[in-house]
């Protein structure tokens, strides 16, 4: 029954070619992929208990079976370079695929509503789950190649998506679809380059690519890698390091492109070009947790790796609280929910740097319930006012739009991290064990992001939800359609339950994931639960500020257009945080400029003026120029050469006397 893992990337596979080759009509394309996302996360609950079998089999015996490794051929064979194309289905890769296949279904679902009268509905969807294949293939692949081709594929998926509508010369807030799907591609090559150095760097020390010694009798590099660790590397003027720094600093910079992170998440905010189930899907189930993934993933790795895990913290922590600031001064909806997900996925980095792995892979699944409820609400908004995403026109929706109204309410409270919701379990988690470690400040500087979140959903809700509507299309909105609203109602209920994953003291999440990232359950102490209790009043008490600022103190004084008053409070720091810290600046000013300079230099004066103009017309030139000379002696008259001629024996006669 191992082979049964297979199905789960086949279903969205086939629905991707049968879109692409065989449906053309709207309807039957979105039912077809949704049908195939849930036929696949039918097949992750099957194979998750036939994993659950094997182990209870294996149980008892000298070694105990931890995970299903199916391939399904030998991919490449050079030498003793061997690559199964084969799928690795362990704890990881089984709570990976559930969140990639439910909320993933979810959305396809979602998105058979909301993009009703598109004109390329077909070819939506089979980019949708094109994009499923691509990151089941990340997730289950038992090696870095295959991994890789994952990685790579939900990079051109999400250039596909963002650029849905490429023919739209600009969508709200100013973004032009085209050109953001170029900046998102872009940006992730940056990061992947450092992801093929550390492939490169592995197999050069490892010899291999495969994560374990699987069936086909590869042995892992996740395997050698404590016999390996402490060898060290001279990288040039960075001096000696160890194997394991090198390697994954590589894979860090993958990740700061892949999930977001300083310096590299300038293209996540402009992905909101795309249709907002897309933004739903990159934000909250696939795209971005790639880089938690991988971390989580190659562990061993990080653990050896003391050196690179104090960047991946400082990353993780840097961008929690830029990126939380950044959140509280967007007036588009999107942009707001854009610039929390670079937010919490800097908790979920910190978390997996400081070697809470399972502290980190629990904020991923819960952050991927409530986040994508957050965007198929956002969705719902947009879609009932016709289009309209600036906060400062909407307003009074409370009561026009119920469903979404509650269901937003409950993701709200969940990303605000208050108590019981989802987000209060996983993220005090992390905050708990940065003090745990012995790194105060990170826990002071997350406590701070965690209070910005609570602040700027609390100014979202008010904005969207109280006082009146500011504009005729808020003033007419209308609630979704039932499918729409049946999708929010379930992700809703996910967002309650979801923290009970790994309460403390039961850790039913941390006791699944324990074969895979060796993490004991740490116990429950008063001291951690004074702090999630101070941590979540702080909390309430931010988001009641943001709302009673912006729903009571405010309202009747926010007007399209117009800046936000805490600019006049905060100035030049509200201005920097608006303007995300500059970094786009930078990019498009030394970079982009820079290379385009660059470019026009190579363009006009090395190749035209250099290459074609010295090296190749040059010389053309200067063999013209001497045949002109040489032609000239060519005048056909008998009189001339006999002058040469003359010319020719005195010349000679007179060189020869002489010597």
């Amino acid at each position: 029954m191992t082979w049964i893992v297979v199905l789960i990337p086949a279903f969205p596979l086939l629905g991707f070619l049968l879109n692409t080759f065989v449906i053309r009509n709207e309807r039957q394309a979105g039912v077809l992929a949704s049908a195939m996302v849930v036929l696949s996360f039918v097949a992750t609950l099957l194979s998750i208990a036939v994993l659950q079998s094997l182990h209870s089999t294996a149980e008892g015996a000298a070694e105990v079976k931890q995970h299903i490794d199916f391939v399904v051929w030998e991919w490449m064979t050079i030498g003793n370079f061997r690559v199964p194309f084969g799928f690795l289905f362990d704890q990881l890769s089984a709570v990976m695929a559930l969140l990639v296949t439910g909320v993933g279904g979810l959305i396809h679902i979602f998105s058979i509503g909301y993009m009703h009268g598109d004109a390329r509905p077909v070819r939506y969807f089979a980019y949708l789950n094109l994009f499923i294949v691509a990151m089941l293939f990340l997730v289950m692949g038992d090696n870095m190649l295959l991994l890789f081709l994952g990685w790579e594929g939900v990079g051109l998926c999400s250039f596909l998506l963002i650029g849905h509508w490429f023919d739209r010369k600009s969508v709200p807030p100013g973004i032009v679809p085209a050109e953001a799907s170029v900046k998102a591609f872009v940006a992730n090559r940056v990061g992947d380059a450092g992801m093929l150095l550390a492939m490169m760097a592995l197999f050069a020390s490892f010899g291999t690519l495969t994560f374990y010694n699987q069936s086909s009798g590869i042995s892992g590099y996740l395997d050698n890698a404590e016999q390996l660790g402490f060898q060290v590397v001279n990288v040039g003027i960075f001096g000696a390091i160890s194997l394991t720094t090198l390697i994954t600093f590589l894979m860090l910079i993958g990740v700061t492109g892949k999930s977001a992170q300083i310096p590299l998440f300038v293209w996540l905010p402009d992905a909101m070009a795309g249709p907002t189930p897309v933004s739903a899907l990159i934000h909250a189930a696939t795209m971005v947790t790639s880089g938690v993934y991988l971390i989580a993933r190659n562990h061993t790795l990080f653990t050896l790796s003391s050196g690179a895990n104090g960047w991946v913290v400082g990353i993780g922590v840097l961008t929690a609280l830029l990126a939380a600031a950044a959140a509280i001064t967007q007036w588009d909806i999107k942009r707001v929910l854009a610039y929390s997900t670079v937010s919490q996925l800097g908790y979920m980095v910190a978390a997996v740097g400081m070697g809470a792995y399972v502290a980190g892979m629990f904020h991923l699944l819960t952050h991927g319930v409530f986040k994508a409820l957050l965007f198929l609400g956002s969705a719902s908004i947009i879609h009932g006012t016709h289009e309209t995403q600036d906060m400062r026109r909407l307003g009074g929706l409370r009561a026009k739009m119920p469903t979404t109204f509650w269901t937003y309410m409950v993701g709200a409270l969940a990303l605000a991290g208050i108590f019981p919701l989802a987000g209060f379990w996983s993220k005090d988690e992390i905050i708990a064990h940065a003090f745990e470690i012995g790194n105060p400040l990170a826990g002071v500087v997350l406590i701070l992001a965690s209070l910005m979140t609570a602040f700027y959903m609390g100014r979202q809700v008010a904005l969207i939800f109280w006082g009146k509507p500011r504009d005729t299309h808020a003033e007419h909105a209308h609630e979704s359609t039932g499918s729409m609203k049946i999708v929010l109602i379930i992700l809703g209920v996910g967002a309650v339950v979801a923290g009970a994953l790994n309460l403390p003291g039961l850790h039913w999440l941390e006791s699944y994931l324990h074969p895979v990232l060796g993490e004991e359950a740490a116990p429950y102490t008063i001291g951690k639960g004074v702090l999630a209790a101070v941590v979540t009043l702080l909390a309430m008490a931010s988001m009641y500020g943001g709302w009673y600022l912006y729903a009571r103190v405010l309202e009747g004084k926010i007007k399209s257009g117009k800046e936000d008053p805490g600019f006049y409070y905060a100035g030049d720091i509200w201005r920097g945080a608006e303007l995300a810290w500059g970094f786009d600046w930078f990019y498009n000013r030394v970079i982009v400029r820079g290379y385009k300079l660059l470019g026009g230099f190579l363009a006009s004066v090395f190749d035209q003026q250099g290459i074609d103009g010295i090296l190749v017309d040059g010389v053309g030139r200067a063999f013209g120029g001497l045949a002109n000379i040489v032609r000239r002696g060519q005048t056909g008259y008998i009189r001339n050469y006999a002058w040469v001629f003359i010319v020719g024996v005195v010349v000679l006669v007179g060189y020869f006397a002489l010597v």
